[in-house]
């Protein structure tokens, strides 16, 4: 998810009221969408490699454990089949894929083009006093690839920092196309974790005992362990193929040596008693959008200073049946790994049928950015897919109405003031741009998916072309 991950995380960060129980999925779904993160991470949302994020409420046991062994191979758990090649896992006798590629990238070419997102991310949780353990500063090229893994365009790399302290994930889909970006301590723990391992094993990324050979990662859901690319110093990556995973709890990591003996493992085990949130606003509240304003004449000029304005994306060709049947593919992935420490009125709420309203449409052809909005008014579903199914890339998430009325603040829409008949976004890329305005919500792009964070300035103007509304807002200006 970029990067990498929710302007930037440091909102998710500050759980000071909730417990962690290394929730991370929930973690990352509020940073998401409090800070557009597929960008930016902290240790709170613990990023993977892989884009896939460890969900569900938890604790973890960590040991090292040399007990079990197949046959012929004294103290070994996996052997190497002499005809393929392959991994065989001597606890299930199944034959294990190959690691994803290793990147044909060099090292410097990764430095050139993850150190500007990295830089991004350690300013900002700087600004925001996250990550206060994180004194490593933004990578250099004194930092070291630990792993790398990729194509010409897809990547997936960490960065080891002198001291060993810190681990900086790296995943792109392209170059200037960050998704996302994490700084992962290898001494620290995440707040509140029950795993009792550094921040980086926690996430899915090292393995902190020496002599690690292989690694295999388990997810919920898996028919067989996934091999982990193994790089230097124990850390490590499954890669990354540009196809968003959705929340997947992480069940299990096992790390072998040279010899195939098993030298570290770490097993999720579901909490008994998970920790249950308050509702963010008093039950009865549904949500309240301005009423609409029709302008006396439309802007095709900035009034600011007279030059053309960017027409609003477009409307979705879609109809409204067929968004709500494509985003409910993705619904399901994201309520599968919903987690108890989320607003509970965001489950109450049910699945997304026919019966959600589609408030907000942007797009074309397949490509949509829609906003849905639940029959009882008091939840939304911001759903941004780039292909008709869920198999192809997406981003997603619900949120809760306030006790004001209204939705919180988020990167990829928002909720027209009052008054106010249209909208200019100031994007820095495009500049000026009208936004779309529906239903008492505006848009001023496709958002999701690969973003670009900008704190941009918004203005309202009324029927007669007065300005009246002049805020600044965090926005996702990097459309795809």
């Amino acid at each position: 998810m970029s990067t990498d991950i929710e302007r930037l995380l440091a909102a998710a960060a500050d759980d000071t009221d909730q417990p962690l129980n290394t929730d991370v999925d929930d973690l990352l779904v509020r940073a998401r969408r409090s800070v557009r993160s597929t960008r930016i991470a902290t240790v709170s949302t613990a990023v993977l490699t892989t884009g896939v994020i460890i969900a569900g409420a938890a604790t973890w046991s960590a040991n090292r454990d040399q007990s079990t062994a197949p046959a012929g191979v004294p103290g070994a758990t996996i052997t190497i089949d002499a005809k393929t090649g392959l991994v065989v896992d001597g606890e299930t006798g199944k034959t294990i894929q190959p690691p994803p590629p290793v990147s044909p990238l060099s090292d410097a070419e990764i430095y050139r083009r993850c150190v500007q997102y990295d830089r991004e991310n350690v300013d900002f949780l700087r600004e925001q006093k996250a990550n206060l353990w994180d004194k490593a500063g933004p990578i250099t090229p004194q930092w070291k690839v630990v792993y790398k893994s990729g194509d010409q365009s897809l990547l997936s790399a960490g960065f080891l920092s002198p001291d060993k302290s810190i681990l900086s994930t790296c995943t792109m889909d392209a170059p200037q196309k960050p998704f996302t970006n994490g700084r992962l301590s290898t001494t620290e723990k995440a707040p509140k974790s029950t795993a009792g391992v550094p921040q980086a094993a926690e996430a899915g990324a090292w393995v902190p005992v020496a002599g690690a050979a292989r690694v295999l990662v388990e997810y919920r859901g898996d028919k067989s362990p996934r091999q982990a690319l193994v790089g230097t110093d124990g850390f490590y990556t499954l890669g990354y193929t540009g196809v968003r995973s959705g929340q997947i709890p992480l069940q299990r990591i096992r790390a072998y040596d040279a010899t195939g003996k098993k030298i570290w493992e770490l097993v999720n085990k579901p909490a008994d008693e998970p920790t249950v949130a308050s509702p963010t606003g008093p039950d009865n509240v549904t949500v309240k959008t301005a009423d609409p304003v029709t302008p006396d004449a439309v802007l095709t000029k900035d009034p600011l200073t007279g030059k053309a304005l960017v027409p609003p994306p477009p409307v979705s060709p879609l109809t409204d049946e067929e968004i709500t049947t494509r985003c409910r593919g993705v619904d399901g992935i994201y309520l599968e790994g919903g987690s108890p420490a989320q607003d509970p009125r965001i489950k109450a709420a049910g699945p997304v049928t026919k019966d959600w309203k589609v408030a907000l449409k942007t797009g074309t052809g397949d490509k949509v950015t829609a906003v849905l909005i639940s029959p009882d008014q008091k939840v939304y579903a911001w759903c941004h897919m780039l292909a008709a199914t869920a198999k192809g890339p997406y981003d997603y998430t619900r949120g809760a109405v306030q006790a004001n009325g209204r939705f919180g603040d988020t990167f990829e829409f928002g909720m027209v003031p009052d008054g106010v008949a249209q909208i200019v976004v100031d994007l820095p890329k495009q500049g000026p741009t009208r936004a779309l305005i529906s239903n008492g919500y505006y848009i001023w792009g496709l958002t999701g998916g690969n973003s670009g964070i900008q704190n941009v300035r918004v203005r309202g103007y009324d029927a007669h072309g007065k300005l009246i509304y002049d805020q600044k807002k965090d926005v996702d200006a990097d459309f795809d």
